[in-house]
């Protein structure tokens, strides 16, 4: 479940994890030719340092300790699944995902900023088992965060529903959802929190936890953008304050 920072590999301005690479770009300039790679050419994780059995990064051996407690929050998931999450969305992110495994989180335990999000989606977190990725909203937010000068990949990202909704059609969480969430953040312990989405605010505002709330790509996507905009930059560039830059 870990990926160390030593095993990245840095080709222009990004960072590629070797190990998602079916053969190795001939050129990367910029974070744009990193979201531009082809998954039938390259693999369906070459344009992130995640995949499935390799969610967390750590650079130092605080960030493992803290991944080290994640691993165990993720194996509780596997174990007793359908006590995180309901039994219908248990059984459809079986149908859908394409790995092996559940969807859980991924990033740099380190970081210091949680975004957190509603649910998987079909197309992306639901299929691959990374959060906000391969989808519309997941790359549009992917897009926006590089824009502002933020490697996505170094941001820890989690959803408060683990399993994909049938036909994403979420209807709220439970008591179950909440558990794990509340486990995850006192794992990470984190600087700062963004909600992304409504369900994310309710959850955070029912935790007690301090957190910001951004809309949903999805509501952006929804209204045609596919690449960030001014108001979806104004809104996002709160995650840069927060890392202080």
């Amino acid at each position: 479940m870990l990926l160390r920072f030593e095993r990245l590999e840095r080709i222009g301005e990004v960072y590629v994890n070797p190990a998602n690479l079916r053969v190795r770009p001939l050129l990367l300039r910029d974070w744009r030719d990193f979201l531009s790679l082809d998954e039938r050419t390259y693999g369906v994780y070459a344009r992130t340092i995640y995949n499935p059995r390799e969610r967390f990064l750590v650079v130092d051996a605080k960030d493992e300790r803290t991944a080290r407690k994640l691993e165990a929050l993720y194996r509780e998931l596997l174990r007793e699944p359908q006590r995180f999450c309901r039994g219908e969305y248990h059984r459809y992110q079986l149908q859908v995902g394409e790995f092996e495994g559940l969807p859980f989180a991924n990033g740099w335990t380190g970081s210091g900023v949680v975004l957190v999000g509603e649910a998987p989606g079909r197309k992306g977190c639901g299929k691959t088992g990374i959060c906000f990725y391969r989808d519309a909203s997941g790359m549009l937010l992917r897009k926006t965060l590089f824009t502002l000068g933020i490697n996505p990949d170094f941001v820890y990202i989690t959803n408060v529903v683990k399993c994909n909704p049938p036909d994403n059609r979420l209807r709220g969480f439970g008591e179950g959802e909440l558990e794990l969430l509340r486990k995850e953040l006192e794992a990470v312990k984190p600087e700062a929190i963004f909600a992304i989405g409504r369900t994310a605010e309710k959850a955070l505002r029912r935790l007690g936890f301090e957190f910001t709330y951004l809309r949903h790509p999805a509501w952006y996507v929804r209204r045609g953008m596919r690449e960030p905009g001014r108001e979806m930059l104004e809104e996002y560039s709160a995650i840069r304050e927060a890392f202080g830059e």
